[in-house]
């Protein structure tokens, strides 16, 4: 094994090829990645000293061949830095041009000596050879016709962004002082060297880096010091005996609270290092040791695994977040706590007010979960507000955080009204996978509200199904003549689940209610045994004890959204809100949406109003869900379901703000109620959309006027799938692919799991959303996400250029497969 100190440059000298071996993971830096490195060349380049950098270790594999041919290197670790940099060169000589130069650097030579073996045959041409897919897009870039979707085409992009506004003569300065250590390994297999070198026979976990980045070069007795008296107690608070997992998430969550930003787990060692060098902290091990170990003592607590915490109204809602199931609070919650125990806190307030933001944040939760709301996105937000520099000496503690939480009011991780909770309760599939965790933490936080002396421990419970997930004869005769559709509606909903303990849960089994009525009537646990107050069970009982539930859902997870009038004046970016009669306004990111909640509140108001806004014609009315399905279509008009309402459709889309504004009007007034909607003539989203079509030359099918956050481009392949961009969230923007069809199908749900296959595969390079089971049924792929903030606008045009460059890179996913 031969090992040395080279500079980066000097690996491409000569008639080499490296090649990267098919068991490799792809090529997956981003534009983070990309620009650090960027940053950290131009960093080293401007330094007047003969300053070098160390860019890490390279692990090759020597093959042996014949004197004369291209010698040919496997590379075991650093493919990501030998194809960012040669990508950079490759932009740099593009930039250079035919006739440019840089002291003695020019694009041919650039080529010639670093890209390229001249002369060779295509096979051993180019001195960096990838994988697959890979290796096809990096061998267009370098030659010039770059036309993929994947990570090496957009890191292209990306570097020729960054060359063409930077000073290439401190670029290849800088590359000149990139060194690595070369281990070159000629005679023993290169994998178990990779992974010797990694000390445990497989790659270190995060936290086993960073355990070996605190004590390595330290004097012996002070690293088996630090080892007994800090990372010992790490891993006893953490639970982390027989695995690392549960330290990797401390140190994760711990460097989102501190940086406030969003990484993989993955990068949490490689992160957590800079942030301690920025701190001064990279020289002051034994105290960050210290630091680890103390907070890693209340993430414990916060997770369960070092005990309780001292006050119980604290440990109850502790102990409910981690029923849930649901771990993103956790950076926010670890700097509560750690606030809270400081000396400052103690002098200030007192732990009620913890217990009120503690409370404030399982609501937000639990809401998220009841309504069925996705929480991706959520983990920015959290990230955000936990690095928040807090409230002053002097600030209420509990309204400071919790006025965090509010102000997200018009994002998609918003706290969910009652509605919309009623509605989740309604629908949502409450059982099964991780649903049924959920499920189990939301009946017995209810159990505990009504009956806390009397409510069973939780081991000694488990869930169980009022209507049996097998429909017998009996069952049948009782759900009436749509049994079948009450059961497949119904069987899974939080309505139709209660708690029992074992015994009971096996001696009730698939018996007809009114037998499981005597054995309800004996439950220890108040909401099963409320259940024998019903006579029946059927689908009228069922709608009875979802609003049952939610009623206690609300007065367990209460939400109070702060004075209507200042929401109103502050938060009127979507360019729509309205009011029933001189109620308070409520803003709306759609058009149609409004259209729906505007016939909902009517119908909820009085009943007698189906009749004064029924009618045959389609679009001016509501119709019967019986007569006209959910996503059913009457000619090319699509059906939807009113809000609250579900046994009513109508059709909402018009034309444009102000003919759904009158439609809203119109229907109030057929119901002698005033509706005021205001629109808004234009509205930050409505000038970035304009200024996406300007700069960029638009998306295909991008129309001038303004029809809400939801666009789509035309269709680009015979099923008629489009790509949808969503920029109505102020802090975030997605694009995804959606269906050409309207209606469930199989074939339909293959396809979108395929195309989200390759996204997953082709642009990792990106923030992705998840669940493809999930939105493969709606008819979309997962999202591909960036950060933004929806009022800078100096930021708008490097957000469209990204707009612009990920829909090129959907379309190719499209059209291609």
């Amino acid at each position: 094994m031969d090992s040395q100190s080279i500079e980066f440059l000097q690996l491409f000298n000569g008639q080499v090829q490296y090649v990267v071996p098919r068991w490799q993971r792809r090529y997956r830096w981003g534009k983070s990645d990309i620009e650090r490195l960027v940053d950290d060349l131009l960093t080293v380049a401007s330094q007047d000293s003969e300053i070098t950098h160390y860019g890490g270790t390279l692990l090759t594999f020597p093959e042996s061949g014949p004197a004369g041919v291209v010698k040919s290197i496997r590379v075991v670790d650093g493919q990501q830095r030998l194809t960012t940099v040669s990508i950079l060169l490759i932009c740099i000589a593009n930039k250079l041009g035919n006739t440019g130069h840089c002291g003695d650097w020019t694009s041919e030579n650039i080529h010639d000596d670093l890209l390229t073996n001249p002369k060779k045959p295509l096979e051993k041409r180019f001195k960096l050879k990838l994988q697959d897919g890979d290796d096809d897009e990096y061998r267009q870039v370098l030659e010039g016709n770059p036309n993929g979707a994947g990570a090496v085409t957009q890191a292209w992009k990306i570097s020729r962004q960054l060359v063409a506004r930077n000073d290439v003569a401190l670029l290849l300065k800088g590359l000149s002082r990139l060194k690595v250590v070369s281990i070159g390994v000629e005679h023993e297999d290169p994998q178990q060297i990779f992974e010797s070198l990694n000390a445990t026979g497989r790659p270190l976990t995060e936290s086993e880096k960073m355990k070996n980045w605190l004590l390595m070069g330290l004097p012996d007795e002070e690293q088996q010091s630090l080892h007994d008296n800090y990372w010992l107690k790490i891993e006893q608070d953490l639970g982390a005996k027989y695995s690392t997992e549960p330290i990797d998430k401390f140190l994760r969550d711990f460097l989102r609270w501190q940086t406030g930003e969003v990484r993989g787990i993955d990068l949490t060692y490689e992160d957590l290092r800079r942030w301690a060098v920025r701190k001064g902290s990279a020289n002051k091990r034994p105290a960050l040791c210290h630091e680890l170990a103390r907070l890693a003592k209340i993430y414990g607590i916060l997770t369960g695994s070092a005990g309780e915490h001292h006050n119980w109204r604290v440990e109850r809602e502790l102990c409910h977040l981690r029923a849930i199931g649901i771990d993103v609070h956790r950076p926010l919650t670890l700097r509560l706590l750690d606030d809270a125990s400081s000396q400052w806190a103690k002098e200030t307030f007192d732990e009620d007010e913890l217990v009120k933001i503690l409370s404030g944040i399982g609501s937000w939760i639990t809401r998220l979960w009841l309504a069925d709301k996705p929480t991706a996105g959520m983990n920015i937000a959290i990230a955000e507000i936990a690095h928040d520099r807090g409230p002053d000496a002097g600030d209420d503690f509990a309204e400071y955080w919790l006025n965090q939480i509010h102000r997200r009011r018009n994002t998609r991780v918003a706290v969910p009204n009652d509605d919309e909770v009623l509605n989740g309760i309604q629908t949502r599939k409450a059982y099964g996978s991780s649903a049924t965790k959920s499920s189990f933490a939301v009946l017995y936080a209810l159990a505990e509200q009504d009956h806390r002396e009397e409510t069973p421990s939780p081991d000694q419970l488990t869930i169980e199904h009022v209507m049996p997930q097998k429909l017998t004869d009996k069952w049948r005769i009782a759900l009436g003549d749509n049994a079948d559709e009450i059961h497949k509606r119904y069987v899974h909903c939080l309505s139709n689940l209660t708690l029992s303990g074992d015994h009971t849960n096996a001696e009730m089994g698939v018996t007809p209610f009114s037998q499981k009525k005597s054995v309800y009537e004996r439950s220890a646990i108040g909401i099963t045994r409320q259940l024998a107050e019903f006579d029946d069970w059927n689908e009228r009982t069922l709608e009875q004890r979802s609003e049952d539930l939610a009623h206690r859902a609300l007065k367990r997870w209460p939400w109070h959204e702060q004075d209507t009038a200042e929401v109103g004046k502050q938060h009127f970016t979507s360019g729509l809100r309205w009011r029933f009669e001189s109620g308070p306004w409520r803003t709306e990111d759609a058009a149609s949406q409004m259209v729906l909640n505007v016939a909902g509140a009517l119908l909820s108001h009085d009943s007698s109003n189906v009749e004064n806004l029924s009618g045959e014609a389609i679009i001016p009315n509501i119709h019967l869900a019986s007569v006209y399905p959910p996503g059913s279509k009457v000619g090319s008009l699509t059906m939807r379901t009113i809000p609250g309402h579900k046994q009513f459709v109508m059709y909402p889309y018009m034309r444009d703000y102000p003919t759904s504004a009158e439609r809203c009007r119109e229907m109030g007034k057929r119901c002698n109620i005033s509706i005021d909607v205001e629109v808004s003539e234009t509205n930050e989203y409505q000038s970035f959309w304009k200024l996406l079509k300007e700069q960029t030359g638009g998306l295909p099918g991008q129309k001038d006027t303004w029809r809400g956050p939801s666009q789509w481009t035309t269709s680009f392949n015979s099923y008629g799938d489009c790509i949808g961009i969503y920029i109505g969230n102020p802090k975030l923007i997605w694009l995804y692919v959606r269906a050409g069809e309207s209606q469930r199908s199989p074939e339909r749900s293959e396809r979108m799991k395929h195309y989200s296959w390759l996204i997953q595969n082709q642009m990792a390079d990106q923030f992705l959303g998840d669940d493809i089971e999930k939105n493969s049924d709606k008819g979309w792929t997962i999202t591909v996400q960036n950060n933004w903030i929806g009022d800078d606008e100096d930021s708008w045009p490097e957000v469209a250029d990204w707009i612009k460059q990920q829909q090129e890179r959907l379309q190719i996913i499209i059209t291609l497969n």
